[in-house]
This record gives C-alpha cells, sequence and structure tokens, in this order.
C-alpha cells in the first residue's frame, strides 16, 4: 500500500492539474476559429475573468458572433455598469448595436445605429490613441446615412487628422475618403506608394484587395488576396483573406488549383468551429469541384452544408442555386 502522504501528493498533483488556468492566447485563437462553446468556459476560468473588462469584451464578441445579439446587448450592459470607461466595451456594444440595426424592421433601425454611434464616440474618446476605433468611427461617419448619424465632413476631419497618431492609419483614413468620394484609383495609388515603403504590411495589403475587388476586377483581386494572406498577422486575417482567394476561384474562373488549396486550408483551420465560416469554404470548394465537372467531389464537400438545420439566410441563398446547378449537371 502507499503511504498516505504520496497519495496525498498524487490527489493533489491531479488537482493542480485539473485547475491549470487557462492560457489567453488560445482562447484567442479559439474565437478566431470560431469555437465559441469551448471559448467562452474557457474565458470564465480564468483567474481575473470577473475583474477584466477584456475577457468580459471578448465574452460578447462571441456572443455577437454567434449571432445571439439580444444576449449580448444585455452581457454588454451589464459590464459596461461595472465598467464604464473601458473603451473595447464601448466598440463591442457598437458592434452589437450594429447587427441589432441590420436585423431591426424600419422603424427601430435608426434607434440601434445612432446607439452604436454614441458608443463609437465614447469608446474614441475614452482611447483617442486606438486608431482602430478613430477609423471604425470614420468609417460610420463616411457611410451610414445622415439620418442616423452619418456625416461626410466629419468624417473627412477626423481622417484628415489622424496622422497625429498614425501614419499607416492615417493611409487608411484617407484611402476610405477618397473610396467614399468614388475615386477608387486615387485611392489605390495612394496605397501602393506607401506599400512601396511597407511591402509587407497586412493592413495596407487588406485594403488594396478589397478596393480592387469592389473595382470589379476578379484577376488583380485575386492576386492582391493572396498577397494578403501571405502576410496577415492574425490568423482569422489570413483565412479570411484565403476564403477570398478561393469564392474568386468559385465565382470569377480565376485558378481553380490555388482556390481549392487555399479553401482546403481555410476548412482545416475552422475544421471543428460552431460558425460560418467552415459552410461557406465548403459551398465555394463545391463551386470548384462543379465547374471542374465533378458532380460526386461537389455533392460530398456539400453534404455537411445540406444538413444545417439553420444556415444563414445568405448561405441558404447560394445553396439553392447551387443544388440547381448539381441538378442541372445530373440530368445533362
Amino acid at each position: 500500500m502507499k503511504p498516505v502522504w504520496v497519495l496525498a501528493a498524487s490527489l493533489f498533483s491531479q488537482l493542480a492539474v485539473g485547475q491549470t488556468p487557462p492560457d489567453p492566447a488560445a482562447i484567442e485563437l479559439m474565437i478566431a476559429k470560431e469555437q465559441y462553446s469551448k471559448s467562452l468556459a474557457e474565458l470564465q476560468r480564468l483567474p481575473d475573468y470577473n475583474t477584466n473588462p477584456h475577457w468580459h469584451a471578448l465574452h460578447a464578441k462571441v456572443l455577437i458572433a454567434k449571432q445571439d445579439n439580444e444576449a449580448a446587448a444585455e452581457f454588454v450592459e451589464q459590464a459596461l455598469k461595472r465598467f464604464p470607461q473601458d473603451a473595447e466595451l464601448h466598440q463591442v456594444s457598437a458592434t452589437n448595436q450594429f447587427a441589432l440595426a441590420q436585423k431591426a424592421s424600419l422603424f427601430s433601425a435608426p434607434g440601434y445605429a445612432k446607439d452604436g454611434l454614441a458608443n463609437l464616440k465614447e469608446a474614441v474618446r475614452l482611447a483617442p490613441d486606438n486608431s482602430q476605433f478613430v477609423l471604425n468611427l470614420i468609417g460610420f461617419y463616411l457611410q451610414a446615412p445622415g439620418i442616423v448619424g452619418g456625416d461626410d465632413e466629419t468624417g473627412k476631419q477626423l481622417a484628415a487628422e489622424m496622422p497625429k497618431q498614425d501614419p499607416i492609419a492615417a493611409i487608411l483614413a484617407q484611402t476610405m475618403v477618397l473610396h467614399s468620394d468614388d475615386k477608387a484609383d486615387d485611392a489605390l495609388r495612394l496605397l501602393d506608394e506607401q506599400l512601396r515603403l511597407h511591402p509587407e504590411h497586412p493592413q495596407l495589403l487588406a485594403q488594396k484587395a478589397q478596393l480592387i475587388d469592389a473595382k470589379k476586377q476578379p484577376a488583380a483581386a485575386f492576386a492582391a488576396y493572396q498577397q494578403a494572406a501571405a502576410h496577415a498577422d492574425q490568423p482569422d486575417e489570413k483565412y479570411q483573406q484565403l476564403y477570398q482567394v478561393g469564392r474568386l476561384a468559385a465565382v470569377s474562373a480565376q485558378d481553380k488549383t490555388i482556390g481549392k488549396q487555399a479553401l482546403n486550408e481555410v476548412i482545416a483551420f475552422y475544421q471543428d468551429g460552431e460558425g460560418q465560416a467552415i459552410h461557406w469554404a465548403r459551398l465555394r470548394l463545391a463551386q470548384i469541384h462543379l465547374l471542374e465537372n465533378n458532380r460526386s467531389a461537389a455533392e460530398q464537400e456539400l453534404a455537411p452544408v445540406l444538413a444545417l438545420k439553420t444556415p444563414s439566410e445568405s448561405l441558404e441563398k447560394e445553396l439553392k442555386s447551387l443544388k440547381k446547378k448539381l441538378k442541372k449537371q445530373s440530368n445533362s
């Protein structure tokens, strides 16, 4: 029989292993991979969860990503009562208000949008040196209709003030203004000037890819998204760019081999995810298989997507179109 102290030490060791605090970086990666249930459970195990507003902001982001916006609104409201001076929580609240506005009736939507604007302004007031918060506010002013607070002049004024904080953010702000003024070519020239100085900057590359894509230049956008993916500094950014590579291969006759490789990487990254990313990647991959007249591979890739009980509205619409193509090919 083992001595009592040996048994006690063994038991203590097992308890210590079971109570090992979660790794914050690992939790953020779970969120990026859309592992919502696991990330929420791990967040709440963090020793400083109750006192750290950043963990509450991440908790709310997960609820928003799950499209559980009512729960997110209630959660953020309570979090802001505890941490009223936290800029990140105000920023997250703005994101959720805009999501609620998208879902709301024409009567209710403006109220949500105005509340979101108030949150954005408060986030910038509390953290004026946070360039991303300022860029988000500029984006709202430039894109939103005046009835909910959109204001081109205010957006342009904020953009003009950006150089005091962050030179790269200043360029991004200027490109947003130029794009808003229908001067996409000027915006791209500005980005190219900066990319000669910073050829691997992830935000500049991502902005360039999006602008080219918006100009309906699929070949150029295809190459730009590949470059943006190669230099992305965050995993979710990388795989979002790779998805765009696959999408263009599926819908704009770009290199199918590269497109399939990109989509398979996306599927592997989101393999255990609970969000929509993996389903969109599978759908695009099925589209490419169909372009190659490989109906069996397309059906195999699409099977998990068709089994979804509640696909998003946009995904369901795309599925209907693809099913018609599959049926047409099977009858030909």
